[in-house]
């Protein structure tokens, strides 16, 4: 039955034979790239310490477990324990920038509130100088010097504040 130019069908099974080898590899090369793609992805995108696994607290448990035990007649709701250490202290790390070196020469520049705008919005009365801000930037032309920018606040005993408008840099 065989016609001519027609593979015979021992030459097809073992076409068949070599193909579905060729496929069972090409499987496992594919098995062998996924795992790598995704042991390489964990080590990228995992978290780096396990410092809070044992910090886990489940609210919804511990309320079935309390409703579990049996309800309590008294109102007084307590806090569970989360098994956290206490709090020592809330002084963490000081934020913003260092300081500038005490070194470095400074020139103040100073902005204050014109004669007309020193009364008092309320009362009228004279506004004195009761403190100022001041903020430091760095600016280097040939030789580096601090720039201090200070405007004066100014008040009339506890009744308005005014502080004086200049173009301050942000801190």
């Amino acid at each position: 039955m065989n016609r001519t130019g027609e593979p015979s069908v021992e030459a097809l099974l073992a076409r068949i034979a070599a193909l579905q080898v060729e496929n069972r590899q090409l499987t496992e090369r594919v098995v062998r790239l996924e795992e790598e793609l995704a042991l390489a992805r964990l080590h990228r995108f995992a978290p780096r310490s396990e410092k809070h696994v044992d910090r886990l607290f489940n609210e919804a448990e511990q309320a079935a477990d309390e409703d579990d035990a049996g309800s309590e007649t008294d109102n007084i709701a307590e806090l569970p324990d989360t098994g956290l250490p206490p709090v020592e202290s809330t002084t963490g790390k000081k934020r913003g920038r260092r300081p500038l070196p005490a070194n470095l020469p400074r020139e103040r520049v100073e902005y204050d509130l014109p004669d007309d705008q020193k009364a008092c919005p309320c009362c009228r009365g004279q506004m004195h100088r009761m403190g100022e801000t001041v903020t430091e930037q760095l600016h280097i032309e040939v030789k580096a010097k601090v720039l201090q920018n200070v405007r004066f606040k100014s008040s009339n005993m506890g009744a308005a504040i005014a502080i004086a408008p200049g173009s301050m840099p942000l801190s």
